[in-house]
């Protein structure tokens, strides 16, 4: 075995114990909106298609406060490698200020962006309950942003098990709550697609709650005396994390909205396109919560090798974690090719829809590795503070090429769902490109 070899294994090892919880929390997450999804199904048409609205638009404004949240994760994991753990709490109060900022900023966002609805051509029916929706989720923000910041704090100090067992709480209790408001049970009236939100919002105050709680619990975060002698808002210091921060949500943003732009090029084409477009992109996003973990476990260990000065290490921590999120979704595309029509089975038995599927997923085969390429990028460049070149990458590739790619290809030379999934390929490749030609020089020039 080289000494190579033997460093890679090590990395690696190290690496998939990180991002493990990460992405067990992620599909926890993700069986929040599935179940939200089933449970306004046995509702009808009317709610299932309010609920799926709602969330969609919603999805954007959540994306955002994640991503202006994230800064908290890699400076403190700078601080923890560089052995600083004194200034952890500091970080931590300014990243608590900066949250309820935040919060409070998205509350107006998710009851506003519903003014987008009347724009989206749907029954007037339907458009009532998503904005019912988004006017009641909306006053779950500032919870959700209190629950961010905590957690990238434990996942700065390479704690991600709080977050995981945080998950395994709220889907029960997303259940439950789904079952008292949507269907008016224990006394309280049946409010449909509204009471999804609401269950929704009680359930983002809860995980802050929850997420508090370990962070004056347990002893590892207890002895960082994280709540003692609160400081007051440093515009300078909310400052640094949002400027570290906001890029990151632009990117986050512009990459899942150039896949909605997409969603509502296909939704023009027809039903089975829409259909066949849904199945495609479902299996997609699910095989994409582990190149996802592995990203954000890949911030934390290059964050403490940079914190600490070794930045030869980063630079190897980084490589090992963009082979590892490429390998496995290499895996995953390898078996869309060989086993496609297992795959769709899953979905339908609609023989017009399957066919078509089955031809998006060969797509879906090749941009994955891309996309696994393109996300492990960024969160090596998150670790050593590098997100302002990786927004604007996003935004030339996503904005600039692959959705101009998807329109023309799809919609002027008349390729169809072929030709808006070949735009995604596009997008996703040059932004791969370039996210790991950024990681190679930026890493070689600071080691």
């Amino acid at each position: 075995m080289s000494l190579s070899f033997k460093i890679w294994r090590k990395e690696a090892g190290e690496t998939i114990t990180l991002a493990a919880p990460l992405i067990v929390a992620q599909l926890l997450q993700a069986g929040m909106g599935f179940i939200d999804t089933v449970m306004a199904g046995q509702l009808g048409a009317r709610d299932l298609a309010a609920v799926g609205l709602g969330a969609a638009l919603w999805g954007l404004v959540l994306l955002a406060c994640v991503g202006a949240t994230m800064a908290i994760s890699p400076l403190v994991a700078h601080l923890h490698g560089g052995g600083r753990d004194q200034e952890v709490a500091g970080e931590f109060q300014q990243g608590l200020w900066v949250a309820l900022l935040v919060g409070i900023l998205a509350v107006p966002a998710t009851w506003y962006i519903a003014l987008l609805i009347p724009w989206m051509n749907v029954a007037a029916d339907v458009a009532e309950l998503a904005t019912d929706y988004l006017h009641t989720i909306a006053w779950g923000m500032p919870g959700l942003c209190l629950y961010l910041a905590p957690r990238y704090l434990f996942e700065g100090l390479g704690n991600t098990k709080p977050v995981m067992l945080v998950q395994f709480v709220l889907l029960p209790l997303n259940i439950l709550g789904n079952y008292i408001f949507m269907y008016g049970n224990f006394g309280m009236p049946a409010l449909g697609a509204q009471g999804a939100a609401l269950s929704t919002a009680i359930g983002l105050w809860s995980g802050a709650l929850m997420m508090f709680i370990f962070a004056a619990v347990f002893s590892r975060f207890r002895t960082l005396n994280l709540f003692h002698s609160p400081q007051p808002p440093s515009l300078s210091e909310m400052a640094k994390i949002l400027k570290l921060g906001l890029p990151i949500a632009v990117a986050i943003v512009m990459e899942v909205g150039m896949f909605t732009a997409i969603a509502l090029l296909m939704g023009s084409l027809g039903k089975v396109e829409m259909a066949a477009h849904q199945i495609a992109l479902n299996y997609a996003s699910l095989m994409f919560m582990m190149p996802l973990g592995i990203a954000q476990a890949i911030t934390i260990r290059v964050g403490h090798a940079a914190g600490a000065g070794n930045y030869a290490l980063a630079r190897t921590r980084g490589w090992v974690g963009i082979s590892m999120a490429g390998m496995i979704m290499l895996c995953s595309a390898t078996f869309l090719l060989l086993f496609p029509e297992r795959v769709v089975s899953l979905y339908t038995s609609d023989p017009d829809v399957a066919t078509m599927a089955m031809t998006l997923l060969f797509a879906a085969a090749l941009f994955q590795f891309s996309d696994g390429l393109q996300v492990s990028a960024s969160g090596a460049l998150r670790g050593l503070k590098d997100t302002t070149l990786p927004m604007i990458i996003t935004i030339i590739s996503y904005w600039l090429i692959g959705f101009p790619a998807a329109r023309y290809l799809g919609m002027e030379l008349g390729l169809g769902p072929q030709g808006l999934w070949g735009g995604l390929l596009v997008g996703l490749t040059i932004a791969a490109l370039l996210l790991n030609l950024r990681f190679f020089l930026l890493s070689r020039r600071y080691a």
